[in-house]
């Protein structure tokens, strides 16, 4: 038997609870009263808005005549803040732009009238039209800031590639605080509508409102009064740029897309319609050549490389491109017109490939993304060359996801297309991408493993340089610091991530040279950057315009100098067995592979020929206003000659692509 110490323990009913102890306040001091909080003042402020968002007006009917006049301009007045990245442009753009603004307005009331007519309510009319273009607004401002070109019709061609293009980008993809304030502009315009109406059209009204609007807005896709109003708008616009500078970031698609139609309205030149017929029907034929004479080449695309010491302000201990330097001095070396900046590659190849102009097609094409059987008899460079006797490979150090390289290949001449998972070497990454080392591997690799009967193109495609660039992008330093005062510590460690992929790219370059230096055979090797790349600092701007090469106002206001330094990279072209290598001179991604097929003592057949005789000798590139003279300068102006070229040029490329039974 146990002894228990007692307990207090008592049925549960019985127990009385005693309520804590309160202080008291001393005898004779006062009592103090704890007064509720108030909100702050910004907490006030945004309750009132909020209250006042939803009472409901004094008078309705008038509430809704007054939103569907004053909803389109709201929406276009947040559709160009985004663009403008103001609060404030936006306003005297529209005063000085009233022509723009009223067919905006007709367009976009259309189809919001079409729509409350059937529905009879403003959220639902209006909803589906400011959610689009604002979308548009913010896809355009987005693509801006990482390509520097605002969103073209082209660019829906790749709307089925959009994570793919997106993942090169992610860093850049957070939206601005203007760009947040303009989509808080259109969804406060859109609650409004929501929470404060409360009269309602007839539906007998409705329907004939309906119908008047559906046949507005159906007249907008014909020729007549509203296509005659864009193109007056368009009249003196040659890219999309200054597109939106005119009509607005929405407004200027819709102008482009007439323009587009009108194209395809324009006469048919019936002389330089049967020349486009003679020349597919040779470019078919073999052109035999002294194989054992040729060389074979080498053709290597690097991603985004260009000579980062001409950014003058940045101070190099040692030099970061040694061998392109060398180089440049040993061959021939200038400065390379592209047709892009920071983005678009395969644009650059296909006009290498075709000598055809980018920025002659019709809005909404590019030179990927034509009619699939055009593929198949456009003169090409690489056809020339397989026709000559040649055997021709393609090597690319990504995969097959854009650009229709997959399809377009070997439609335009490669016997063999090879990507990142057909490689026969052991690829290793260097950075996010698969190294220009190992692209080097796999080009010697092939090389050595070619058909020794004949002559070999082997066109490479390199992937490491691609952007996104930033501080963790490699391990390691890239060992060639560079020095600036007018760049922080921070925006340093971006440019070393650039510098180091430019370094290995230059490495590569040299592997390359010391292989082919050592083969029996000669070897003409050619080594390009497709387009500056696209270096944003940590404030988020462009290296370019923060070291003082390219102003930072809207391209349409850029001077010939700084479009010169946006679209130029470099180039270089070696051999084995030059004894006196060509002078140096500017090049461009039009004629460049001409100039291969020259300097390679291939024949030309009578596109090339005609190219050489007719183009070539009066401009080196033409993209928009930039019209790049054959000595490399820009003009905004070509001379009586050149403009005659352009127009011959232009016909031709018109004929080729969309001459009689083509589409």
């Amino acid at each position: 038997m146990s002894l228990q110490a007692p307990t207090d323990t008592a049925p549960q009913a019985l127990q009385t609870v005693v309520p804590p102890a309160t202080e008291l306040p001393a005898q004779g001091e006062p009592q103090v009263q704890e007064t509720p909080r108030e909100p702050g003042k910004l907490r006030r402020t945004w309750q009132t808005l909020w209250a006042r968002l939803g009472a409901k007006p004094t008078h309705p009917v008038a509430f809704t005549l007054v939103s569907l006049l004053v909803a389109p301009l709201i929406t276009l007045y947040a559709s160009q803040v985004v663009w403008l990245q103001s609060l404030w442009k936006p306003l005297p753009w529209m005063l000085g732009h009233l022509g723009s603004v009223g067919l905006f307005w007709l367009l976009f009331s259309s189809a919001s009238l079409a729509l409350y007519g059937l529905i009879r309510r403003l959220f639902w009319a209006f909803i589906p039209e400011v959610g689009l273009f604002m979308g548009v607004a913010v896809s355009s401002r987005i693509k801006y800031d990482i390509t520097g070109a605002p969103l073209q019709l082209s660019d829906f061609s790749m709307v089925g590639k959009l994570g793919e293009i997106t993942g090169f980008a992610t860093q850049q993809l957070l939206p601005t605080l203007l760009t947040i304030l303009g989509i808080v502009v259109a969804a406060i315009l859109t609650e409004t509508l929501r929470r404060k109406e409360t009269w309602h059209l007839s539906w007998k009204k409705g329907l004939i409102m309906a119908l008047v609007s559906v046949a507005v807005l159906l007249s907008a896709f014909f020729p007549g009064p509203l296509q005659a109003a864009a193109s007056y708008l368009d009249q003196d616009c040659v890219d999309q740029m200054e597109r939106n500078d005119q009509s607005g970031v929405v407004l200027g698609m819709y102008t482009a897309w007439v323009h587009r139609q009108a194209a395809g309205r324009g006469e048919t030149n019936e002389q330089l319609q049967a020349l486009a017929q003679r020349v597919v029907e040779d470019a078919a034929q073999p052109t035999p050549c002294a194989l054992e004479e040729v060389p074979d080449i080498i053709f290597i695309t690097s991603e985004s490389f260009f000579d980062i010491t001409r950014l003058k302000e940045l101070k190099f201990a040692q030099d970061p491109l040694p061998v392109f330097h060398r180089l440049a001095e040993e061959g021939t070396n200038g400065r390379f017109f592209s047709n892009t900046f920071g983005g678009g590659t395969g644009n650059v190849e296909m006009e290498m490939f075709t000598c055809l102009s980018n920025g002659l097609l019709k809005e909404g094409d590019t030179l990927c993304t034509l009619d699939d059987e055009l593929y198949e008899t456009l003169p090409t460079t690489i056809r020339a060359l397989k026709n000559a006797g040649y055997s021709t490979t393609a090597v690319h150090s990504y995969n097959d996801e854009l650009f229709e390289r997959r399809d377009n290949f070997p439609a335009i001449g490669f016997d063999k297309v090879v990507f990142d998972r057909d490689f026969i070497t052991e690829p290793e990454m260097a950075g996010i991408y698969i190294s220009d080392d190992s692209l080097a591997d796999e080009i010697i690799t092939r090389y050595e493993r070619r058909n020794r009967s004949k002559p070999c193109l082997i066109y490479g495609l390199s992937m490491e340089n691609h952007q996104p660039y930033y501080e963790e992008k490699y391990d390691d330093d890239s060992g060639f610091p560079a020095r600036c005062s007018q760049l922080s510590q921070a925006d340093l460690k971006i440019v070393d991530s650039l510098v180091h992929s430019l370094n290995h790219a230059d490495a590569s370059l040299g592997r390359l040279v010391e292989y082919f230096s050592q083969v029996d055979r000669p070897v003409l090797l050619v080594f390009v950057g497709d387009h500056l790349p696209s270096l944003k600092l940590s404030d988020e701007e462009y290296i370019y315009c923060h070291l003082g090469y390219t102003p930072p106002e809207p391209t349409t206001d850029w001077n010939e100098d700084s479009m010169r330094e946006r679209l130029t990279t470099e180039y270089v072209i070696w051999s084995n067995y030059e004894t006196e290598p060509k002078a140096d001179e500017d090049q461009s991604c039009t004629f460049l592979g001409l100039e291969v097929l020259r300097r390679a003592g291939i024949p030309l057949n009578d596109y090339f020929s005609w190219m050489l005789e007719n183009v070539r000798p009066y401009m080196l590139k033409t993209q928009g206003r930039v019209f790049a003279t054959p000595d490399g300068n820009v003009t905004y102006q070509p001379d009586r000659s050149a403009q005659v070229a352009l127009e011959s040029y232009r016909a031709l490329q018109e004929a080729l692509l969309y001459g009689k039974d083509r589409k």
